[in-house]
């Protein structure tokens, strides 16, 4: 059987392919596609499959097979900047995911992509966008679940259950205990209380401490919660003071995942932390770090 190919276009067509193949590979990877290792990758990839092509009698062998491999880690190397030997095999693992599926959106279009060198690029470039936007959409949703938890506060033997997000932006810092401080919407954290604790506290965030006199279970229990000020600015508020109580323990429950911290500052919010009551509680993720 006699076929004849143009090692020109045999090029530029193994460039474009697998210049998106390591595209994809990177965001998938890393969020980012590095266009100029992709592009270097993908031309040591080209040299390698038109190698094969000048200089191989049979395609399909055991020899041609192994430079193939060596061909594809060359690729990855070059264009994924691989540190070490297990992100070497993750960053292969992805590149093959990838490879398959350019490649199989590509087999559906086949006969379209064959009319010529501009038409297989205009279809490979819809081909990479749909998988990139898909990739983007996957990591979009995957961030968005993650940022949602359930959180539970424990305070004198009860506990409540709210709806938690995390929030990178919270940076309330503690001084008096060293920690960051999440927070709650005061309706939710005053389901913990009795009508004259809530009372107390609502005196004590009034700045008005005169009303009335505790029992001394009562005053041990506040010497426990230590109520304290803490100065904070946001969005609309240039300089404000937050309630900051110590509650006995928090838990954070992620999936199948929980984690508790215990005497943890939960700030006292007077206002809805969401439009729609999606949470009722924002978590720092500095509460992790020690």
């Amino acid at each position: 059987m006699y076929c004849e190919v143009y090692v020109d276009v045999f090029f530029v067509v193994n460039l474009i392919s697998g210049f998106f193949v390591l595209c994809l590979t990177n965001q998938l990877l890393t969020g980012a596609a590095n266009s100029v290792r992709a592009l270097l990758g993908a031309a040591v990839g080209a040299v390698g499959s038109c190698f094969i092509l000048a200089f191989s009698k049979e395609l399909l062998s055991l020899k041609n097979g192994i430079f193939y491999a060596v061909t594809a880690v060359a690729m990855v190397s070059f264009g994924c900047s691989v540190k070490g030997l297990k992100n070497l095999i993750l960053k292969m693992l992805a590149f093959l995911g990838c490879n398959f599926l350019l490649g199989g959106f590509l087999f559906v279009f086949s006969q379209r992509a064959r009319r010529g060198i501009f038409t297989f690029g205009a279809i490979t470039t819809c081909c990479y966008w749909t998988l990139y936007i898909g990739i983007r959409l996957c990591k979009y949703l995957k961030r968005k679940r993650e940022l949602c938890c359930e959180v539970g506060i424990a305070l004198s033997g009860k506990e409540i259950n709210v709806k938690g997000l995390y929030d990178t932006g919270n940076c309330l810092y503690d001084r008096a205990t060293g920690k960051s401080v999440c927070v709650m919407e005061k309706d939710s954290f005053f389901q913990l209380l009795t009508e004259k604790q809530q009372r107390f506290l609502e005196n004590f965030c009034a700045m008005n401490m005169a009303e009335e006199k505790l029992a001394e279970e009562e005053a041990a229990f506040f010497r426990g919660l230590n109520p304290r000020f803490l100065p904070y600015t946001s969005v609309g508020c240039q300089k404000g003071l937050l309630p900051v109580v110590t509650v006995d323990k928090l838990i954070v429950r992620e999936q199948e995942e929980e984690r508790k911290i215990l005497h943890a500052a939960v700030g006292i919010s007077y206002t809805k932390l969401s439009e729609k009551g999606r949470f009722q509680a924002i978590i720092s993720p500095g509460i992790w770090e020690k």
